[in-house]
């Protein structure tokens, strides 16, 4: 089969995006994602919630689980959702959540991850219920053998320069939580945004999005999380956002994840071209006199053709080069292989963002039959603002 493309959701008065997928006992796919005015939130925001009982051929209609407007100068915004079925059989849904502004920045250590709980297969969700597990980009909760669960996120540590992947542990399903580990203590990587993989031997491997030029990174586990090797470079290139891993029902590896170039350079360079990606405001960086972290952070901010600056604010507009959607397919054996020059794998192309206002790339997937993968993405393409499409492959395609 070739890969085929289609609309989940479109609506081309909000920016909907981050979405992510599970697949439960029952064989229902859940549909996990955030609608807002840009790529960060900054007038409005809603947690969104669907279900398809047809392998992702029709889908419910939304379930608003929570929606906030911006009050008082303020916005309540919730980041990165994840969905997943737990051993116990409840559905549970996370996000980040953080005020903006001043937004995420500088204060991601600020954020705190919130979960709701369906016990009706996503009939209904519980209120929110808040953790003490801080941070942004959370991936989805890790079930282990032994009854713990590990939960990772990104933040500053103190006035670092860059994030740092840390890690949570629960003993008692999520109730309270051990202090955080830094997963990786290497100064000369910036890992963030974890996805963790409980390999068939039990050994446990994170794939973590690197913001300094290199590949996809992963480190290495072998004992149930307490102690990380790495991070070892992989074969996979979309290392831009965050990956999406899992084991599939053959043995092998999947991970979907975004590609950009690091080249802020499109053929049409043009002054109107940039002023109107600039007015999309998709990405808004308040600037909080006083705010130290805030401060430090807009001080820190590289400036160039893609932003525009006021005395309140900066904006990064979207866009400024190509923006790919890729899967890669890898044996488990490469998947614990430290060794660049032993790993064996595949790439396929998904999707390309084709908009000059391109934002792509963060993705969820499930199997819905053996070998056959379906998998949701945010996309601007021919959409003025980011809608949801689906892609159907298989292991034929790789």
């Amino acid at each position: 089969m070739t890969v085929e493309k289609f609309t989940i959701s479109r609506d081309d008065s909000v920016y909907e995006c981050f979405p992510h997928l599970c697949q439960t006992n029952s064989g229902r796919i859940f549909l996990a994602y955030r609608e807002s005015n840009g790529h960060v939130a900054s007038e409005f925001c809603r947690l969104i919630v669907r279900y398809s009982d047809d392998a992702g051929k029709t889908w419910s209609d939304r379930h608003v689980v929570i929606d906030e407007v911006r009050s008082a100068g303020i916005l309540t915004t919730w980041n990165c959702p994840k969905i997943q079925q737990l051993e116990d059989g409840r559905i549970l849904l996370l996000a980040d959540q953080v005020p903006y502004p001043p937004g995420e920045w500088g204060i991601e250590n600020q954020a705190r991850v919130f979960f709701w709980f369906s016990e009706d297969e996503g009939i209904s969700f519980s209120d929110p219920q808040v953790t003490s597990v801080h941070g942004i980009c959370p991936d989805q909760v890790t079930e282990l053998p032994d009854d713990r669960w590990l939960l990772a996120t990104n933040f500053r540590v103190d006035d670092a320069d860059h994030l740092t992947q840390m890690l949570f542990i629960s003993h008692d399903a999520g109730n309270s939580w051990d202090e955080p580990v830094p997963m990786n203590g290497n100064p000369n990587h910036e890992l963030d945004e974890a996805s963790i993989v409980r390999m068939p031997g039990g050994e446990l491997v994170s794939y973590e999005r690197e913001d300094m030029g290199r590949p996809l990174q992963k480190l290495i586990s072998t004992d149930n999380g307490i102690t990380w090797s790495g991070p070892y470079d992989t074969l996979n290139p979309a290392a831009h956002g965050m990956p999406i891993a899992g084991l599939t029902q053959d043995g092998f590896v999947l991970v979907t994840g975004r590609y950009v170039l690091r080249s802020q350079w499109r053929v049409d360079m043009s002054e109107q071209t940039r002023k109107t990606r600039l007015a999309k405001r998709s990405i808004v960086v308040p600037k909080i006199k006083g705010h130290a972290a805030n401060e430090r952070f807009v001080e820190r901010l590289p400036r160039g053709h893609n932003t525009a600056e006021s005395e309140s604010e900066i904006i990064i507009a979207t866009g400024g080069t190509s923006v790919h959607t890729f899967a890669f397919l890898e044996p488990t054996e490469s998947a614990l292989e430290p060794d660049l020059k032993r790993q064996k794998g595949l790439l396929l192309p998904l999707d390309l963002d084709t908009s000059p206002f391109a934002d792509s790339g963060y993705t969820g997937w499930v199997e819905v039959e053996r070998g056959e993968f379906l998998c949701a993405n945010y996309i601007n393409d021919d959409a003025p603002l980011a809608q949801i499409r689906g892609y159907r492959f298989g292991l034929s395609d790789f």
